[in-house]
């Protein structure tokens, strides 16, 4: 005897339930390329990205064919980079730019966040006027930065040390020690490109509504925790952004040490900028230079991929 068996049909939108399939989940490229003003976006962008990879591609094409040759024209592969792991100047170099970053890049964004956070408050008037001041050094190249900043670190002229002078301390010699010299180049970079910090962490808080902390004083959150679980995730790409700048930036500075510590005392201020000009032009190296910009170029890249991923993310959440 056989079980009978429930074969009642099944409803409308059941069945259309069960035929239909959850939609792909679409690319970056083709999400992109579904809204009109992106792809006239990209239509104006191509023309002058297709002039850079040409302007470049020849710069390009010349590194890597130094990189696989020594200074004699022969073919010796990848012994170039090979070089570079034994090589104690190249990893002191290395080392000095990522500490550099390390303490450059969070103080920069931190003074760039306080700036902002002061600008937007309602303490402040005539914001066009202190924002146009806030970003003169953004417009101060390198090399006049490091020079203004090395009359300032004169033991006995210089402004730096006039308040130890008053007193009655002794004037710190601020280029000519290892430890004083990378203080002072921080210092140099921070003041040089915090102001980009605040320019682009200022444009992320104009972007927040200012409703959100109405409500959040109606449900009875404080500053802090208004600040921390609501202007926090509105401003995280541009902090991304700014992240990713200054880490550029403070890594590849080469002005301010040519201005200030010519790379001394020693070799204790040399960055892989200064490496790769010290290899390619004082000990005429520059296929064997060639190989430390690549790994600065590498560096940059894992940063940047790390940065746009997480942009992608970030903007797909919201």
């Amino acid at each position: 005897m056989s079980v009978p068996q429930d074969i009642s049909p099944m409803s409308g939108a059941d069945a259309h339930r069960a035929h239909v399939q959850p939609p792909a989940r679409e690319g970056i490229w083709a999400e992109i390329f579904r809204y009109r003003d992106n792809r006239v976006a990209l239509a104006l962008i191509v023309p002058s990205l297709l002039a850079l990879i040409l302007v470049q591609l020849y710069p390009i094409l010349y590194t890597g064919w130094l990189i696989l040759t020594n200074e004699k024209g022969v073919f010796i592969g990848l012994a170039n980079l090979t070089r570079l792991t034994s090589d104690t100047i190249f990893r002191g170099a290395l080392i000095f730019s990522l500490k550099m970053a390390i303490v450059v890049v969070p103080v920069s964004l931190l003074l760039g966040l306080g700036l902002a956070l002061l600008i937007r408050s309602e303490y402040a008037g005539r914001k066009a006027i202190w924002i146009s001041i806030l970003i003169i050094p953004l417009m101060v190249s390198e090399i006049v930065a490091g020079t203004m900043w090395k009359i300032m670190y004169h033991p006995t002229l210089g402004l730096v040390n006039v308040p130890l002078t008053l007193l009655g301390l002794e004037p710190i010699i601020w280029l000519m020690k290892a430890n004083t010299a990378f203080i002072a180049l921080c210092i140099v970079e921070v003041w040089r490109i915090s102001p980009l910090a605040f320019l682009l962490l200022y444009a992320g808080l104009n972007q927040v509504p200012r409703d959100i902390y109405e409500a959040a004083a109606v449900d009875g959150a404080t500053r802090w925790r208004a600040f921390w679980d609501m202007t926090i995730p509105y401003i995280r790409p541009m902090f991304s952004i700014a992240t990713i700048l200054l880490f550029v930036w403070s890594t590849r500075t080469i002005g301010t040490i040519a201005a200030t510590t010519a790379g001394g005392p020693g070799r204790a201020t040399w960055n892989l900028s200064w490496y790769i000009y010290g290899m390619s032009f004082q000990r005429l190296k520059p296929h064997y230079a060639s190989a430390a910009v690549i790994v600065m170029l590498l560096m940059t890249y894992i940063a940047g991929a790390i940065f746009v991923k997480y942009l992608w993310v970030e903007r797909k959440q919201r």
